[in-house]
């Protein structure tokens, strides 16, 4: 198994790690169209070099947010680009084989991290959830149960598909 954070790897090895704790995602302004388009180019080579060419069959990969946390929130990542290019290059990048929202009511996600406005938290919890119902191979975790039972039913989904693949091979 292994874990991984979104950032393009080359991007966050330049930087310090104090800086990658974001206390305040939305309070840098956006880069220029440029920059940010180049972010994507890094972002869309690296997913597939690593897809080819790292990952290896049977590991189980596990990111706390994928590319496609961009086109919910553009500003956390501070995309100054045309919207429509994110998502061009979203259908191009690499897809999981199992998209897994750890969703709750804005209330008690806001009460656990207060990073965003209560509006902010709301409009996102619905983009998420939109997003999510249009992906294939997706479940939607009830993150206000305890954590014990958050755990299980994760495990359960990834438990589904990887059974369904081992199925698939043989």
């Amino acid at each position: 198994m292994k874990m991984r954070h979104l950032k393009p790897r080359s991007v966050a090895r330049l930087r310090p790690q104090s800086e990658m704790i974001v206390l305040d995602p939305h309070a840098k302004p956006p880069r220029g169209a440029l920059l940010s388009l180049g972010k994507l180019a890094i972002w869309i080579i690296e997913e597939w070099y690593v897809t080819l060419f790292h990952e290896k069959r049977g590991t189980l990969l596990i990111c706390d947010r994928y590319y496609h946390d961009l086109l919910v929130d553009p500003r956390r990542y501070r995309f100054g680009a045309p919207q429509w290019t994110a998502k061009l290059v979203g259908g191009l990048m690499p897809r999981p084989k199992l998209w897994i929202l750890l969703n709750a009511p804005a209330e008690i996600l806001r009460a656990r991290k207060q990073e965003v406005t209560p509006e902010e938290t709301a409009r996102q919890c619905d983009a998420y959830l939109g997003f999510i119902r249009k992906q294939r191979e997706h479940v939607i975790v009830d993150a206000a149960q305890p954590l014990e039972e958050v755990i299980a039913e994760v495990e359960r989904a990834i438990k589904r598909v990887v059974m369904k693949d081992e199925g698939n091979r043989e």
